[in-house]
């Protein structure tokens, strides 16, 4: 009897879980009737349950069949916990993790640490594929950057949300065959999850109201690790929760941060609402009723051009520059303050189909592709000589064509 065709999804955090569920739904329901096994994999970047756990319980994501603890093993040593401590041992426990499960392909989605370790699939000739290929902001400093454009062009089969993305992937010299365009499946995850949000008493548990507050999300490295560069960003919320309510959700390195800095005590006396981390309906909720979001996450910019809520992008450039284009978003790398005022004077009425013109579901459109590729033997084929030849920079320096 032929072995089925294993094909494992390897994610690392939160926005991988949300964005992947109704995927990962698919998958797991299709197994029978399609023939082929899924294992559903996580790295463990994000180990606190308040990060993670509380995520599978709210969404009805079911929990992964195997967690590589890399997060927890490297705070439980008590050693080095930086990202060349983390990528080590994810390397390792990946190869591990191949040995034992034996897939045909492995699918990752998103620019984090976790799909880093998509260099170990492809050493051991294993094909990729990569969920939210393409997104470029063309600043070479992003961490998510050198990730996000690694993996592509390791990656068999990749999927992108827009059109755009397909035609950035191609002028870096990737072959048209490995690229399809699904549109953005933050979609289906809205979709499916703002009633339940809506249901939630994230307003009243806080203390705002409806269109009268700022929800702020601070988290990336260019953000948090550098006293000056933060405390201004801190300093201006300060500034504007004198003059509107400002949630500010505290992820664990921020808060530790803000301790060793000294700056707790002006945050004390000033009048931001610092909780912890939120479920992710809480969260939701909170962004469909703000009056503005001040965000450096990719995928919160995002949420809020689908849900119609000004945002201002606290970076200095951007992979998503549609959020910018639909008029929903604004970049702030330095003055949040103004920035906060004048994305509260954008029209609201911008086209929220920018991030996603297709109607269909974008996380089925992947599964029927996937079933379509699985089926004719596509990840054979797309290590052949026949398939190799059709990339550009292969062409040119073998003189294929």
């Amino acid at each position: 009897m032929a072995k089925p065709f294993t094909l494992m999804t390897l994610l690392g955090i939160r926005p991988d879980i949300i964005r992947m569920h109704k995927l990962i739904r698919l998958l797991d329901e299709g197994q029978a009737q399609h023939g082929y096994r899924h294992v559903f994999a996580h790295t463990g970047q994000h180990f606190d349950y308040e990060l993670d756990g509380v995520f599978y319980d709210q969404l009805s994501v079911r929990r992964p069949d195997i967690n590589l603890e890399v997060g927890k093993t490297l705070k439980e040593r008590g050693g080095a916990t930086h990202h060349a401590a983390q990528t080590a041992l994810l390397f390792e426990r990946t190869y591990d993790l191949l040995a034992r499960v034996h897939p045909d392909a492995v699918m990752y989605l998103g620019d984090t640490n976790s799909v880093i370790s998509s260099v170990v699939v492809a050493r051991e000739q294993i094909p990729v594929i990569h969920i939210e290929g393409g997104g470029r902001s063309f600043d070479w400093r992003m961490p998510e950057e050198k990730c996000r454009t690694i993996i592509d062009h390791l990656s068999d089969a990749i999927y992108c949300y827009l059109p755009r993305y397909r035609e950035l992937l191609l002028r870096e010299g990737i072959a048209p065959y490995r690229i399809t365009v699904i549109g953005n499946i933050i979609v289906d995850a809205i979709d499916a999850f703002l009633p339940k949000a809506e249901a939630t008493d994230a307003l009243a548990r806080v203390g705002v109201r409806d269109r009268e507050y700022c929800l702020v999300t601070l988290h990336r490295e260019e953000n948090t690790t550098a006293r000056e560069v933060f405390e201004p960003k801190l300093r201006d919320l300060m500034r504007l929760s004198e003059e509107m309510p400002v949630v500010f959700p505290f992820m664990p390195r921020v808060r530790a941060n803000i301790e060793r800095w000294g700056l707790l005590p002006d945050l004390e006396r000033s009048a931001i609402i610092v909780t912890k981390p939120m479920g992710f309906l809480e969260f939701l909720k909170l962004e469909a009723h703000a009056k503005v979001i001040v965000s450096d996450s990719g995928t919160v910019q995002e949420e809020a051009c689908i849900l119609g809520v000004p945002c201002v992008i606290a970076r200095r450039s951007t992979e998503r520059p549609e959020t910018i284009a639909a008029g929903a978003t604004i970049l702030s790398e330095h003055e949040i303050y103004e920035g906060v005022h004048v994305a509260m004077q954008m029209r609201r009425d911008w086209d929220r189909s920018m991030l996603n013109p297709y109607s269909t579901s974008p996380s089925a459109a992947v599964f029927e592709d996937l079933l379509r590729k699985m089926r004719d033997g596509y990840f054979a084929w797309s290590r052949s000589f026949e398939a190799v030849g059709q990339d550009t920079f292969v062409a040119q320096a073998y003189n294929v064509r």
